[in-house]
Parts: C-alpha cells; structure tokens; sequence
C-alpha cells in the first residue's frame, strides 16, 4: 500500500464511551484489588495436556493443616494467625472459616502466590459446608474462579450472592471484573457503578480507574485512582496496589517523575510489594538507573520467581549487549512457565506476548494466543496481533490490531505494534501515525522495543521525505 491507501488500523466511529462522567462522579466498593490477576487454573487439563488433579473435600483438620503458617508479622499475616485462632474454639461457624478465607485471598494479592488460591477455596467451601448461605462464602467462590479465569462459574457464584443479598457490594465487583476481563466493557462500567454507589471506597474507585484508562480516559482515570489511594484501607498493601497502577498509567504517558513521586511513600518503608517494585524498575529503567532497575527486580525475586521480573532483567541485559546474561533470565521464563503447566496454572497470553517479543518459539506463542483468538479484551487483542504479526499472518494482525485500538487505551506498546503491523503491510501512513503516538506516549517505554519503534519511526518519515523531494518537479535551467 502507498501513503493514499486505506488505513488498516481505521476503525468505524467509536460509540460513546461508558458513561465515564457518571462513573467518576457517583462512586463506591468491596473486595481490594485483586481483581485484575492474569494466572488462572485450567478446567481438566494442562496445556501441556497433562492431567490436573482437581480439589477434593478435605476435612476441616486437613485443610487448616495445609495452608503454610505465617513468617511475617505483616497486617496479612496478623489477620491469618487471628483468623486460625478464632476458627480453633469455633470450628463450628460458617464466618469463622470465611474470615479465614479473605485473609488467606489477601495474602493472595500480597504475594501473587497462587497456591493461595487453593487454600482459600478449601476454606470458603467448608465455610459453605456449614452454610449454603454464606454470602460472603458465595463471594469468596466468586474471587476464586474469577481469579482462576473460571468466569462463567465466577458469574455464577456472585450471582447466588446477590440473589440472597441485593447490595452484596463485593459481589457487583467481581461481575465487572470478568466483564472487564472478557472485554465486556458496557457490563463492567454498570457493576461497577452499582458498586460505587452502593459503597464508595478504595476497592470500587479503583476497578472503575482502571476501567476509565482502560477505555481510553486517562485524566479521569488518574483523579480516581488517587482518590482510591487518599481513602486507604485496612491493608496497605491494597493502597501500595493503587498507587503502583496509578504509577503506571504515568509511566505510560511519559509522566516519570510524578509516577515516581507516586511510588515513593511505599519504597520508603522498605516495602517488598511486587507491584510497587515492578513499577519502579520500569520507571528506572527508563531513567536509564539500570543499577536501581536491576535492584527492584532482584527485590522481587527475592520472594521467588516472577515473569514479569525475570523477563525485565533479561531485556535490560539484552539491550546493554549482554546476550549471554539475557538468555540466562530468558530460559529462568521458561523453566517457570513449565513449573505453571505442571502445577495446572496457566500464563499462555504472557508467555506468547514473551516469545513474540523475543522472536523464540513463534508457533507455540500462536498456540497459546489463539487460545483467545475472538477476545475483546483490549491488552489480549494486542498480544494476539503481535503474534499473529511475528508469525506472518498480517491479515489475521490487522484485524485483530483494530480489536485492540477500539477502546483508545493509552498504552504505548498497543501503538506501537500497531506502526508496527501497519508498516508491513505498507501502510506507511498508518505506521508513521502510531508510531508517533507509542514514542510521543512515553519514548522509553521499553528497553528494547521503544529504540525499535524510534528507529522504524526514522526510516518511514526518511523514505517520506524522499518521495517528496523525488516528486517536486526539477528546477528550472538557467
């Protein structure tokens, strides 16, 4: 295609957008921000196709004997011995057992292990066991299943809860969480606008901020988070969460000091919390302190392994010459992505976007992506055309390109990958757009991919220029 050509990133006109004014002005909340975890549990099988041995019933004894005891004298950890020790003398009570639940799901979010999974369901079962009921039981399965992108049974279980109980705010929320995740945006926005204005607090200004950036509102989205974070919580870890996603959104937008400042009341405290450390390495990678980087990321390694860490520390190496030291990290990626399968959770979109970005193993990326191949949800559209892009198939990367430009997610990478795609396909125009606004977004938005996308960006403005020159005609002879 030459300049004059059609678009192939063009989209029909986009519908009005989710009621965004109404949403930041009405506002409420329940369960903190958990919602927005990847990893999930498979139904049967691993992608490996390995079998998965599926929970049984445990009596009470066996189960409270298998949830690891605590370490720290964090809040988490405070609430979980106070929960056992309650649930010792009353062993008996449904809200003893669910008490236990939500501590163990806020260990969850602390640390991102997702065996914590597992112990909590065990324990809102035997909570429902004793009381088919339990709203909060019910609630606590909703969590689980939604976090284990179950969301058909995530929907299901909230929606016994709300059945019992109308305002089961907690229960709204998780509805809109796997709407949000299967890219229902319409149906997000309205849960979470029941949830605001049944209960405004930390956990619902902070769904419906990241909603907001989600479909494209980042100023609106960034006054909500901090509201989120001005309210508090009763875990800080829940508030460290907010403040590392409105950190983001910064980072996203070029902001890199504010989202530092951001970060900081918690990096101050010595905190562990991976999302703030994940957050502050990408801020200080783009600072270009690769010292500081490298420090966040071991910080997060420190509580075990971590993708998103693993791959970071690989792609600062990568981008320094060290190739060695790089593929050392990348192959620490993949040994954990084989530990996944083996234990039945599933990281397939962050494993293909991984192998897509580092041009490795492309036909098993295509596997795991097209697992999700008639997604909405915007971030898994874009790995799905980066992809289906890095595999040759362009037709099938356009298309699903578009599905990831459609809500104007502020995100540089999208752009980019949308230049990207728009470029091979010759669409010069197209490419040089979205490259403009993945570099004027944020220019150091990745290690290695932003210098690609600057370098692409060079050459089509460059090759531009010379067919302009070429065109105009010769001047006159004297």
């Amino acid at each position: 295609m030459n300049a004059q050509s059609e678009d192939v990133t063009a989209l029909p006109q986009r519908r009005v957008a989710l009621r965004a004014t109404a949403l930041v002005l009405s506002l409420g909340g329940a369960l903190a921000a958990a919602v927005f975890m990847k990893e999930a549990v498979p139904d049967k099988k691993s992608a490996a196709g390995l079998p998965i041995t599926q929970p049984v019933e445990k009596p009470p004894e066996q189960i409270l004997s298998e949830i690891p005891s605590v370490t720290t004298n964090t809040l988490t950890d405070q609430a979980i011995t106070a929960a056992r020790k309650k649930l010792s003398s009353r062993p008996a009570e449904a809200a003893m057992w669910v008490n236990l639940g939500d501590a163990l799901a806020q260990k969850l979010r602390d640390t991102t292990d997702q065996l914590y999974y597992l112990y909590a369901e065990a324990v809102y079962k035997q909570a429902l066991k004793l009381d088919s009921k339990s709203v909060d039981a019910l609630t606590g399965m909703a969590w689980v299943t939604g976090g284990r992108h179950e969301f058909d049974q995530s929907i299901e279980w909230a929606n016994k809860a709300i059945a019992i109980e109308p305002g089961a705010v907690a229960a709204r929320g998780i509805i809109g969480d796997a709407a949000l995740e299967l890219g229902d945006y319409d149906q997000a926005c309205d849960q979470y606008q029941i949830m605001m204005d049944l209960r405004p607090d930390l956990s619902s200004w902070s769904r419906g901020a990241h909603l907001l950036w989600l479909t494209g509102d980042k100023a609106k989205a960034s006054w909500l988070m901090e509201k989120a974070i001005k309210s508090g919580g009763p875990f800080a870890e829940n508030t460290a969460w907010c403040r590392a996603k409105l950190a983001t959104m910064q980072f996203n937008d070029g902001a890199l000091l504010p989202a530092q400042q951001v970060l900081e009341p918690v990096l101050k405290t010595s905190s562990d919390n991976p999302h703030v450390l994940l957050a502050a390495g990408k801020i200080a990678a783009a600072n270009e302190d690769i010292p500081s980087a490298i420090r966040y990321y071991e910080t997060v390694l420190k509580a075990g392994p971590n993708h998103d860490a693993l791959v970071a520390l690989g792609d600062l190496h990568a981008a320094a010459g060290e190739t060695k030291l790089a593929e050392e990290f990348y192959v620490k990626v993949e040994t954990l992505h084989a530990a996944h399968l083996a234990s039945g959770a599933h990281d397939h979109m962050q494993m293909a976007k991984f192998y897509a970005d580092h041009d490795r193993n492309l036909v098993e990326a295509l596997r795991m992506a097209e697992q999700h191949k008639l997604t909405k949800n915007v971030i898994e559209a874009d790995v799905l055309a980066w992809v289906y892009f890095k595999n040759g198939d362009q037709p099938r990367a356009i298309e699903a390109i578009k599905r990831a430009l459609s809500q104007g997610t502020p995100d540089p990478e999208i752009h980019y990958h949308a230049g990207m795609i728009a470029a091979a396909a010759g669409d010069r125009l197209s490419a040089r757009r979205h490259l403009i606004q993945a570099v004027g977004l944020n220019p150091r938005f990745h290690p290695i991919q932003a210098p690609i996308a600057a370098k692409t960006l060079e050459r089509i403005t460059s090759a531009k220029s010379a067919e302009t020159a070429a065109s105009e005609p010769a001047p006159p002879k004297p």
